[in-house]
């Protein structure tokens, strides 16, 4: 009985600040464990979230960030942040700084939640290569998706009512909808890249605009720029698409 006491006391004291782990391996990220810190090596208490490790992230709830803060910095190569449904706010609209922030990572994912309500971008991927973001909603920031550098994704997401839309250099863009943005809907001036079945509509300038030739192809582009040009710059229609006013 004794020994039987000690070793329960002995398990008692063992540390518990290890973070949470869903069944399948991925570790839960929500409020509380940002505020406790110690999410991976480095991550102090609040935030944002450092995410140092590669691996698989889960949010098992809502993240509400405070003025001036990130929500996620991701400073690990080979990661995925699925947000699950949940999302990724400013405590006072326009007062957070960025929703997911990776400066220098490559092979991040970002899917499957809602991040609003931050003043400089929603998903900032500035450095970043071989990055995928999708099936998100990314809604009333001041700019939506920065992606630097080249052989990125942005699928099947809803990225409206921004100020700025995407500005990606040589990404694919394809199956979103991307409207009432209060700027460019979509850009990348410093490279490639392709454009193709997207709906890019309401957008206060054109849908597409580019220094440099891009490929789009099966778009709908619809009363961007206030009626004026849809697409400017050096896209080149690879199928065609839906325009009014009519796109070259």
């Amino acid at each position: 009985m004794i020994g039987r006491r000690c070793i329960a006391a002995s398990l008692l004291s063992l540390p518990l600040a290890a973070p949470a782990l869903a069944v399948d391996g991925e570790i839960l990220i929500n409020q509380a464990t940002v505020n406790a810190g110690g999410i991976t090596p480095g991550d102090g208490a609040g935030f944002p979230a450092t995410l140092s490790r590669p691996g698989r992230y889960k949010l098992s709830g809502n993240l509400t960030v405070p003025a001036n803060q990130t929500g996620i910095d991701v400073r690990a190569n080979d990661a995925t942040l699925d947000l699950h449904g949940f999302t990724i706010s400013s405590d006072t609209p326009g007062e957070a700084a960025y929703g997911v922030s990776a400066q220098s990572t490559i092979r991040l994912r970002v899917a499957n939640g809602t991040i609003t309500g931050f003043k400089i971008w929603a998903v900032d991927l500035d450095k970043g290569a071989l990055a995928v973001v999708e099936n998100m909603r990314i809604v009333a920031n001041t700019s939506a998706i920065q992606i630097g550098q080249s052989d990125s994704r942005i699928r099947n997401s809803t990225i409206a009512n921004n100020g700025f839309g995407i500005y990606c250099t040589g990404c694919l863009i394809e199956g979103n909808v991307i409207a009432a943005n209060s700027s460019w809907a979509i850009t990348g001036p410093h490279g490639g890249g392709t454009v193709l079945g997207n709906v890019i509509v309401g957008n206060a300038k054109p849908g597409i605009t580019t220094n440099t030739t891009i490929g789009y192809g099966s778009n709908i582009l619809v009363n961007n720029s206030g009626g004026g040009p849809q697409v400017t710059g050096g896209p080149v229609q690879l199928h065609p698409n839906a325009c009014n006013p009519a796109c070259p």
